[in-house]
């Protein structure tokens, strides 16, 4: 079987993919990996045959405010709700993952086009879609394939679909701004919005967490295996740690798209310096600002999670699924320095609800409260068993190589190509 997996250009879409396409590759299928030409290095070092589909246009996505207040509005939830927060934190990003793919000025859509014409001429069997890349559903049904949807967060298009056919369907609103936000990409191909396009024919859910969706949809289980990229270890992390090792990450991505000095990364050294810990930092020297660094810290600019946390005691991060679901799969607390972002807003109630972490806000943050928190993680035993419990819902899954034969079994099934 031949298995074309695509993903938006972010490493966070990228990783949680990796040890599922690595499955289905050492199982004996064909595997490519599809995204922006930037991709192919991160692609290709994890192992995994990389297509280059172009790179997207300078500037940030085309989304207005105008937009997204029509947006915010349609949805209608209750001012300063869960729900209405977490819209705020992802409705830039959810509609700039649908506006990036959109036809430019001149009406060209080249990351669109390159990838359906991809498609069409390797003939995938099965294809597989980071839910921010929409267009992996009409490259599975230009080729012929099963189409199916990957999340590495929780689903927040099926939660905003559900969203509208409610609404719709209580006569609160007229249009479902999702489908005509989506126009552009199907319809470039000669798509109507539909839900089982929106949706793929099943979904693979590695998250122990969800937005509310819609039911009828199937949905296969599958477990998170943390990837966070790979490099040599280095000599000092292979001794044991004579203190408790705390790791302080503040993702990837962030450090990518917003630059300059980061406040949570000066409140953190300035709370560990006297404190007796060793703690490794995987920051970059823009994030540092010219904050003085505590003898006690090592600055890592970048080492795989998964070398450093199985060292850990506890782990300081933003509240990205990535390191949080990292950690997890350790056993390891988690202090949460957050901002109003996505992940954020639905990774920290879930630790805090099966007790493996403390959630701390950016604004007001001090050290004063950092290190008040970080002695209590490590400390206090009961965040040692609430991160045994998040390791319990992770592990509860079936693996990636455990569900294999679910999607030969499900490609067989959906596969409209004979």
């Amino acid at each position: 079987m031949r298995v074309l997996v695509v993903v938006a250009p972010v490493t966070a879409h990228l990783f949680p993919n990796v040890p599922l396409a690595q499955a289905i590759q050492s199982a004996g299928h064909e595997v490519r990996v599809a995204s922006n030409t930037s991709m192919t290095e991160w692609i290709s070092g994890a192992g995994l045959t990389a297509v280059g589909i172009g790179d997207d246009a300078p500037g940030p996505p085309n989304v207005s405010a105008q937009d997204l207040e029509r947006f915010t509005e349609a949805l209608g939830y209750e001012p300063g709700s869960q729900f209405a927060r977490v819209w705020q934190a992802t409705g830039f990003y959810t509609m700039g993952s649908c506006t990036r793919l959109h036809p430019d000025a001149d009406g060209r859509a080249v990351l669109a086009d390159n990838l359906v014409a991809f498609a069409r001429s390797w003939q995938p069997d099965l294809v597989i879609w980071d839910q921010a890349s929409p267009i992996g559903a009409v490259a599975a049904r230009e080729a012929g394939a099963a189409s199916a949807r990957f999340l590495w967060g929780p689903d927040y298009f099926g939660w905003t679909h559900g969203r509208f056919a409610e609404r719709i369907a209580a006569g609160e609103v007229q249009t479902n701004l999702l489908a005509e936000i989506l126009a552009p990409i199907f319809g470039r191909f000669g798509y109507d919005y539909a839900p089982e396009l929106l949706l793929g024919d099943f979904t693979l859910d590695p998250i122990p967490m969800q937005l509310p969706r819609p039911a009828e949809h199937q949905t296969v289980p599958v477990r998170w295996v943390p990837y966070t990229g790979a490099s040599p270890v280095p000599e000092w992390l292979a001794e044991p740690p004579s203190r408790p090792r705390v790791c302080l990450s503040m993702g990837v991505t962030a450090r990518t798209f917003f630059a300059g000095r980061d406040e949570r990364v000066a409140a953190v050294l300035d709370a560990v310096a006297d404190m007796d810990v060793e703690v490794v930092a995987t920051v970059n020297a823009d994030q540092l600002g010219g904050e003085k660094v505590p003898d006690n810290v090592r600055l890592v600019d970048f080492l795989p999670l998964t070398q450093v946390i199985p060292t850990c005691s506890a782990v300081i991060h933003h509240g990205g699924y990535g390191t949080a679901f990292a950690a997890a799969a350790h056993r390891v607390p988690q202090l949460t320095v957050m901002e109003e972002w996505g992940s954020a807003l639905c990774v920290t109630p879930y630790l805090e609800s099966r007790g493996a972490g403390v959630t701390l806000h950016a604004d007001g943050l001090t050290a004063q409260k950092v290190h008040e928190s970080l002695s209590r993680l490590l400390s206090e035993p009961s965040f040692q068993r609430g991160a045994a419990a998040v390791h319990a819902d992770l592990t509860g899954a079936p693996g990636p190589t455990e569900i294999v034969p679910v999607l030969e079994r499900l490609t067989a099934q959906y596969r409209t190509r004979d």
